[in-house]
């Protein structure tokens, strides 16, 4: 088992907990420190206050699952997910995920966590679809995505600026009914 408190999805290296107070310190990094930003496209600086307040904006909005991913053996929190704009007729919801330091990069904690995920939405939320964005340079995400059973949906053209250029975005989407028969 884990030693791990508060715990709400297992895996193998990964646990996915409720947001806890001090998680805005990493949640801060993440969305600061140029690494993650370069696929994750936060333009402005932003505070543990702020992130503190946009936390707790999304605990109490009824359409948002945020979860604080925890490496397993540690419970140091590494990064975070969610299901964001929630659509509770349409049963679907949009995945973010975000691992904030380099270091946790390529352990295998983003592909862990999109299958955690997937899993709780079809299995437990009754979800019949589940989509993302990911930036087109972002090659090893959208592989991921893809093994784990995203189809590509098409591109949004030139949708994001960074570095002096516009970016183009992947829409990504997985039903039900293609998870459940994998």
């Amino acid at each position: 088992m884990t030693s791990a408190t508060n715990v709400f999805l297992i895996g193998e290296k990964i646990v996915l907990r409720a947001f806890e107070p001090g998680d805005e310190i990493m949640v801060a990094r993440l969305e600061n420190h140029p690494d993650p930003r370069e696929t994750l496209f936060y333009a402005r600086p932003t505070s543990v206050e702020q992130q503190r307040d946009k936390s707790q904006t999304q605990l109490r909005d009824p359409n948002t699952i945020l979860l604080t991913i925890c490496d397993k053996s540690s419970n140091e929190p590494i990064g975070q997910t969610a299901f964001v704009r929630i659509d509770w007729v349409g049963r679907m919801g949009t995945f973010y995920l975000g691992i904030a330091d380099k270091q946790n990069w390529s352990k295998g904690y983003g592909s862990e966590t999109t299958r955690l995920m997937v899993d709780y939405a079809f299995k437990t939320l009754n979800f019949n679809r589940v989509e993302l964005k990911v930036a087109a340079e972002n090659t090893a995400g959208f592989r991921v995505y893809q093994k784990i059973g995203f189809l590509h949906e098409g591109t949004l053209r030139q949708a994001m600026f960074r570095d002096g250029k516009y970016s183009d975005f992947h829409v990504m989407g997985i039903l039900r009914e293609d998870y459940i028969k994998k």
